[in-house]
């Protein structure tokens, strides 16, 4: 029985770790294909790039009630795969064609497979790391994410100013074809009950919402994500035309955030806390982070903001997907995860849009910290209103 035990862990850090790596791999190309098919957009209007943008967020909330049926009823390393593949095969098109409109359509196509991605990805983690390893385990994804989006953009744009456009693009459809083959490398498998899926026909809306703990915590997620979106419409006003940064100064402060993020999310299952309690960490930290970027009277004390800010994020993500597994069944893990996703992804859809007229309004250092005080208060209010979890 000892035996088999250490098998199956050792099997277990072996996935997960080709799992964070596969997933680090294709962050970093995704990251950098944005940065170049933005430079490619950016001659032809500013209206073209916020239609990219769109097609980037779009996917994730209408196509959310079928991705989490279709993870929750096939097996789910096959859904991964299939999706990573598709995913290869759109983007050789992406990288061929030059103008706005196949590039807006093609890239709504990346975005919709790749809406199959994250959920099908958080699904396997329990699968693989059991009931007790789950924050152990989504630390592990958050440093494969993490590093993708710190070696991604800077990636994009050296790769974008050497090579172009389309050779950055067809290195991004290289990602995805290394990652769906790391997947295959996986032994976990997460296979439907066809007897729970047949007799469960709720969607992930409705399991968020007859789950009081869960609805708030979320609810407290996406007030929290939309405040702190802010941060990115705002950071430039802030740093560059109030604390006197130039543009690698500015570019420092992006680099520390996602330092802080890595951080974070490794730090968070060494704390031992509660699920809920987590979540509530998180966005208090972000949100200090934040409003302290904002009232910052020097660069180094504005660096050292972004570092906590960071850190509180790598937090957040660990958090929201343990508390997510923890408080759904298995079979509707893929569900749970779409519902979130789209919620999350909505609460940055509004964030953004609110960000310019309130940049606008209070200037960047205002507006940065009333984004931090609101992430904050949504804190508070996880913590007020979902009791002990």
């Amino acid at each position: 029985m000892t035996t088999t035990k250490t098998v199956d862990t050792r099997r277990g850090r072996r996935d997960l770790a080709v799992l964070t790596a596969g997933l680090g791999v294709s962050i970093a190309g995704d990251a950098a294909a944005l940065i170049a098919l933005l430079l490619r957009l950016q001659p032809h209007g500013s209206g073209w790039v916020a239609a990219l943008l769109a097609a980037e967020l779009a996917p994730f909330v209408v196509l959310a009630p079928v991705v989490g049926r279709v993870v929750d009823r096939f097996e789910t390393r096959a859904v991964l795969i299939a999706a990573l593949l598709g995913q290869a095969v759109v983007a050789v098109p992406l990288a061929l064609l030059d103008g706005p409109l196949p590039t807006v359509l093609l890239f709504a196509a990346l975005a919709s497979l790749s809406a199959f991605v994250r959920p099908a990805t958080n699904a396997l983690v329990p699968a693989i790391t059991g009931p007790e390893g789950q924050q152990r385990g989504f630390a592990r994804l958050g440093l494969g994410f993490g590093l993708g989006w710190i070696v991604g953009p800077a990636a994009g744009g050296l790769l974008t100013g050497w090579f172009g456009v389309r050779t950055t693009v067809l290195a991004d459809a290289a990602t995805f074809a290394v990652l769906a083959g790391t997947c295959a490398l996986l032994t976990v498998r997460r296979r439907p009950d066809p007897s729970a899926n047949g007799r469960d026909r709720s969607g992930g809306l409705r399991l968020l919402l007859a789950d009081r703990v869960l609805s708030v915590a979320i609810l407290g997620v996406a007030v929290c994500t939309g405040a702190a979106i802010v941060d990115n419409v705002a950071a430039p006003f802030r740093f560059i035309d109030q604390l006197g940064a130039s543009d690698s100064q500015y570019g420092l402060y992006l680099t520390l955030w996602g330092v802080g993020s890595l951080a974070g999310a490794q730090v968070l299952p060494l704390l031992r806390l509660s699920h809920r309690t987590a979540l509530a960490v998180a966005c208090l930290t972000i949100g200090a982070g934040i409003a302290g970027i904002g009232v910052a009277p020097v660069l180094l004390l504005a660096y050292a903001a972004a570092v906590l800010g960071g850190v509180g994020n790598g937090m957040l993500n660990v958090a929201q997907s343990a508390l997510v597994t923890a408080r759904t069944p298995p079979e509707r893990h893929g569900r749970a995860f779409a519902t979130v996703g789209a919620v999350v992804q909505t609460a940055i859809g509004v964030g953004t849009a609110a960000a310019a007229p309130l940049v606008a309004w209070l200037g960047g250092g205002g507006a940065m910290l009333t984004a931090g005080l609101t992430s904050m208060a949504a804190a508070v209010t996880v913590l007020l209103l979902t009791g002990s979890a």
